[in-house]
């Protein structure tokens, strides 16, 4: 139905971009969409949603006649991203797009909308921040679509959310999109007055490639150890998720000093390293990139064939959208998480309801094995270390060294008396002898 009812330029440059048939939330949603129906899309992640609510929220889209078309999303990362697949097609239509998010130069983010974009995507926060000055109208906005919505409609982003869509027209149309859903989005009426259509594409989606659920038992302080050798296997690349900021810090410093091609990703970075980071690990020329949540929502990394968990999720949507950025549209891909054994029993429970195959693996022999190794390799040698010439030579030594000092018969030391001490004996004989 979507390719079949889309505008030519739009069944153009999909075949320019070479895509297969369309995924099972792709056409669900199409018709919906483009006839202005409120909308709830679920699917899993790497199902191309972007893709899916961009067609049909264009098409609706009137060029030169002012802003239309907003697009929400909870982090910059994700913001930049959307950003980019949506001037893409909207510019195959002659429309124009504008990203808004923290962290830019919000004079420059206030100039550019001077060229009077018919589309913005971009973070809450700052959308807002901008049309309080009231250099950004949203009077006219005909539709309005929630990215990530689950976690748009969090308690730490859902009153800005609220806020700037009571700025928009009453009779708005809205769109919300996530792999997972959670309690608030059945609260929806509530918050926007809406009753829109629920489309769960999540049982339907064959576009979701196999994954393979991993762990290996390390104990904490060996994790960075374990990271190192993991970057000695051919053509590996692993996005490493960390719970917190100080962890992460930690480890890329002792990652960094070891030499390891590793960069960071996280929410107290600048935009502009953030977006240096993400595109050296895209490219290639970093193979371990470290992220907080920030980096679990919404990033596409093509043919990404590692998804690291340093530290065990804190909730099984973590979980879901962590694993979800390998794998995707049809690829293979590996979730290894890094456990200890009181952890283990943990993490089991948390993702039981899941229905995924956990399985234990080990490195061994420069590569991820699923037997257990009769003699595994101590973690402080990589499969690619031997010992040189120059550590032969220095053990010897040593051992010469120490043979020497236990053959040698122990000398008895010295006794140290003090000066007043000394000749005590032959004054006490004089004195004596004159008393005499």
């Amino acid at each position: 139905m979507l390719l079949e009812n889309s505008l030519p330029a739009f069944k153009q440059h999909w075949e320019e971009l070479a895509y297969s048939e369309p995924s099972a939330i792709q056409e669900k949603v199409y018709e919906p969409l483009k006839t202005g129906k409120d909308v709830v899309g679920i699917s899993p992640t790497g199902t191309g949603k972007t893709v899916a609510y961009t067609l049909p929220a264009l098409e609706q889209v009137e060029p030169k006649a002012g802003l239309q078309l907003v697009i929400l999303t909870p982090s910059q990362e994700l913001s930049i991203q959307v950003g980019e697949v949506v001037q893409e097609w909207a510019s195959q239509i002659g429309l124009t797009s504008q990203t808004i998010i923290g962290g830019a130069n919000l004079k420059r983010q206030i100039d550019k909308l001077k060229e009077k974009p018919e589309i913005i995507v971009g973070t809450p926060g700052r959308i807002f921040e901008i049309s309080e000055t009231k250099k950004l109208k949203l009077h006219a906005v005909k539709t309005v679509i929630l990215d990530e919505a689950d976690q748009l409609l969090q308690q730490e982003q859902l009153a800005t959310v609220r806020k700037l869509v009571n700025k928009m027209p009453g009779q708005r149309q809205m769109g919300f999109f996530s792999a997972t859903s959670n309690e608030l989005m059945q609260d929806l009426a509530k918050w926007f007055n809406v009753e829109p259509l629920w489309i769960d594409a999540t049982e339907e989606d064959r576009s979701k490639g196999e994954v393979l659920h991993a762990y290996i038992e390390t104990p904490t302080r060996k994790r960075v150890e374990t990271l190192r050798r993991l970057t000695h296997m051919k053509d590996f690349r692993g996005l490493v998720f960390v719970n917190n900021v100080a962890n992460l810090t930690l480890a890329f410093e002792k990652l960094t000093y070891e030499g390891i091609s590793v960069a960071v990703l996280h929410g107290e970075k600048y935009k502009t390293e953030r977006r240096q980071a993400l595109q050296q690990f895209r490219d290639g020329k970093i193979k371990l990139l470290l992220t907080t949540d920030v980096g679990s929502r919404g990033l596409d990394i093509q043919d990404l064939p590692y998804v690291i968990q340093y530290d065990v999720p804190q909730t099984k949507e973590s979980y879901i959208h962590r694993s979800g950025r390998t794998a995707r549209m049809g690829k293979t891909g590996t979730v290894l998480t890094l456990v200890n054994e009181r952890e283990l029993r943990e993490f089991k429970k948390l993702i039981s309801s899941l229905e995924i195959t956990l399985t234990p693996v080990y490195l061994y022999g420069g590569d991820i094995v699923k037997e257990r190794p009769l003699a595994e390799e101590s973690p402080a040698k990589t499969e690619t270390e031997k010992p040189t010439n120059k550590l032969k030579k220095t053990v010897k030594l040593q051992t010469e060294k120490l043979s020497k000092v236990i053959e040698e018969p122990v000398k008895k030391k010295k006794k140290h008396r003090k000066k007043v001490d000394k000749n005590k004996g032959a004054r006490r004989k004089t004195k004596n002898k004159e008393i005499d």
